[in-house]
C-alpha cells in the first residue's frame, strides 16, 4: 500500500525501453536522461536517482529511464563498453523522444522538460528541437567529449547546472542562448560527491520560477503523542539475588 505523500516510483515499460515513473500534478513533467551507457551509466545512477527525487518533491510527473542494451531495456547500444568519446546519438534521442511521447500522454500535459546529465546532456541537446520538448536542462555537460555548439540555437528555456571542479566541462566553451541560465554548484565535480542535495534543489526551483512557494514540504509526518508508561510492580515479592558460586 502507499500511504500519501510516500515518494514511491512505479516500474513502467515504454516500447522497448525500462523505466520508472512517478506521478504528480504540477507542470511541467520531467524525463530524465542518464549517463553514458559505455561507461555503467543508467537511470540508477546517484545523480538520475536524486533529480527524480527532488523533482518529484517539487510536484513534477517524473519518468527516468534506461536506453536500449541498459539494464532491463531490449535492444543493443552503438557504445562499445568503456568507451568515453559521445558520437552516433540517434538511437538515444529516439529513446528520449519515445520517453516524452510517453510522459505526455500519461500526464496528459502539453509538453516535456528534458533534463539531461553529462552523456545524457549530450541526448537532451539533440532531441530539443522536438516539439514535445518545452524546457531543457543539461545537468554538467561534457565539453570534453561532445561539440555543444548546437545549444545557441535553442529557442526555449533553458538551464546549464554545471560542478564547480568538472574536469569533462569548460563552462566557458558552452555558447548560452538568450535568456539561458548557468548555476554552478560549488565544491562539485562531474559526479556530484558533494553538492548533490544542492544540484537537485537547483533544477526544481528553476522550474518552480524561483517562486517563493517551498521547493518541497518539510518532512512532518505525523506526530505520535506521548504515552506514560506504567511498570508492571510484579506480585510484590522482594527482588533476590542469587550469590551462590555453584
Amino acid at each position: 500500500m502507499v500511504l500519501a505523500g510516500q515518494y514511491l516510483e512505479r516500474s513502467v515499460v515504454v516500447g522497448d525501453l525500462d523505466a520508472l515513473y512517478h506521478r504528480g500534478r504540477r507542470d511541467p513533467p520531467c524525463a530524465i536522461a542518464a549517463p553514458h551507457p559505455a561507461l555503467g551509466g543508467s537511470m540508477l545512477s546517484p545523480v538520475v536517482a536524486e533529480l527524480a527525487w527532488a523533482l518529484t518533491r517539487a510536484g513534477h510527473p517524473t519518468l527516468r529511464f534506461d536506453y536500449r542494451g541498459v539494464g532491463a531495456s531490449r535492444g543493443s547500444s552503438r557504445h562499445p563498453a568503456g568507451a568515453m568519446r559521445i558520437a552516433d546519438l540517434q538511437d538515444e534521442v529516439a529513446d528520449l523522444h519515445a520517453i516524452c511521447e510517453h510522459l505526455i500522454a500519461t500526464t496528459q500535459m502539453p509538453a516535456v522538460c528534458a533534463v539531461g546529465y553529462s552523456f545524457g546532456a549530450a541526448v537532451a541537446l539533440e532531441a530539443a528541437q522536438d516539439v514535445r520538448i518545452g524546457r531543457l536542462v543539461l545537468i554538467a555537460p561534457p565539453t570534453k567529449l561532445y561539440d555543444f555548439a548546437a545549444l545557441a540555437a535553442v529557442r526555449k528555456p533553458v538551464l546549464v547546472v554545471c560542478a564547480h571542479h568538472d574536469s569533462l566541462c569548460d563552462r566557458s566553451a558552452l555558447p548560452l542562448p538568450d535568456g539561458a541560465r548557468l548555476e554552478v554548484i560549488a565544491h562539485a565535480d562531474h559526479f556530484f560527491g558533494r553538492g548533490l542535495t544542492e544540484l537537485g534543489k537547483t533544477v526544481a526551483t528553476w522550474l518552480r520560477g524561483d517562486r517563493p512557494e517551498l521547493i518541497a514540504p518539510e518532512d512532518r509526518g505525523p506526530q505520535p503523542k506521548p504515552v506514560d508508561l506504567e511498570l508492571d510492580p510484579g506480585a510484590g515479592e522482594p527482588l533476590e539475588l542469587d550469590t551462590d558460586p555453584d
